[in-house]
């Protein structure tokens, strides 16, 4: 019975052969390939790319591995270790050290993404960013937000789904990641819809349950507004937890640890020389006005890294550029193909025009 809207083997090799000959994404191609796996589960669940005219709702990346006759066990860890390199970098800027790239441990550039190894960072701003990335995607921040400024963002977060539960309930994937279930999920958990743990059941799947609805919030104005407010390296430490908060959703270690880095770099440096009101600050300037969301993007990490061959030049490139002053080629945002100039002449719009909080 969970077999039913799970994208056939066949369309999902044919999918990964189409983002191989049509994308580079400027990262190690080991890198590029687990994330093209996560690509592959969003277009089968939206219809695009070899999808296209069907939606295959109840698609995980356990079922992607499989059809490429991957080990998910393995992908999975080999996705953690992606994380687990920015979790001891920033142990590192933690404890004294000071690290003057994005490397880890082996000088190799964290995320595979070459260009680190060419920025000269200050690591304890470094950790700024990363800990307003992890705090700015957590549901009680983002409720707090509205508050203060009157607005709708929206949220919500992942949960272990038992599918055959979802599916007997006339839910999907769909269903649970578009609408608003907060008042649901106490009683998703009493009819074993939320389970603890996946338990290695095939069953189980580690699934997005939004809270509540709205138009959500912006990668791209995340990781340039806070350049532009606090400078580069936090900027990059933005990208760093927005990278985490991308990658979590399929490891060996299910749990929000964008949020649960944030939470340690607050305990372990107190004097970051940010406060809660910078946090909702820059969670409110991220967040997309209702009835805006096709102008503002909000670039997926494949977007931020997927390589432009008509200027040779990368989303991600072109926001850093954009956050040092300097000139960058206009490229394409999101899948939307939103203009960079006219997105960084909106987010300026935005921050002038900013209201006081509550």
């Amino acid at each position: 019975m969970r077999n039913a809207h799970v994208a056939p083997p066949d369309m999902i090799r044919q999918e990964l052969r189409y983002f191989q000959s049509k994308e580079s994404l400027r990262v190690t191609w080991h890198v590029e390939e687990i994330l093209f796996i996560q690509s592959i589960e969003s277009h089968a669940h939206t219809g695009h790319g070899m999808f296209k005219g069907h939606r295959f709702v109840n698609t995980t990346m356990d079922d992607v591995c499989r059809a490429l006759r991957l080990d998910p066990r393995a992908v999975r860890a080999e996705r953690q270790q992606l994380i687990e390199d920015i979790k001891d970098f920033a142990a590192r800027a933690l404890s004294g050290e000071k690290p003057e790239a994005l490397l880890n441990r082996d000088s190799e550039p964290l995320l595979g993404f070459g260009l680190f190894r060419h920025y000269r960072i200050n690591p304890l701003d470094v950790l700024k960013g990363l800990y307003l990335g992890g705090m700015r995607d957590a549901a009680e921040i983002r409720q707090a937000t509205e508050e203060r400024y009157g607005t709708e963002i929206g949220s919500g977060k992942s949960y272990f789904v038992n599918q055959d539960v979802m599916q007997a309930m006339g839910l999907n994937g769909n269903i649970l990641a578009k609408g608003s279930h907060e008042s649901q999920l106490e009683e998703y958990r009493r009819r074993g819809l939320i389970v603890d743990g996946p338990d290695d059941q095939e069953s189980v799947a580690y699934m997005y349950i939004r809270h509540q609805a709205g138009p959500g919030a912006s990668d791209d104005a995340a990781i340039v507004a806070a350049g532009w407010l606090w400078g580069l390296d936090v900027a990059l430490g933005v990208f760093l937890a927005d990278a985490i908060d991308t990658i979590e959703k399929y490891t060996s270690d299910y749990q929000d640890q964008d949020e649960l880095l944030a939470e340690t770099i607050r305990a372990g440096h107190p004097s970051l020389g940010l406060t809660d009101e910078d946090v909702y600050k820059l969670t409110y300037i991220a967040s997309t006005p209702p009835g805006r969301e096709r102008e503002v993007p909000d670039s997926s990490l494949r977007h931020f890294l997927r390589l432009h061959r008509a200027t040779d030049q990368t989303a991600i490139e072109a926001h850093l550029l954009a956050v040092q002053g300097k000139p960058s080629a206009p490229v394409p945002l999101d899948h939307q193909g939103i203009s960079s100039p006219d997105f960084y002449a909106y987010l300026r719009q935005r921050m002038t025009e900013m209201p006081a909080g509550n």
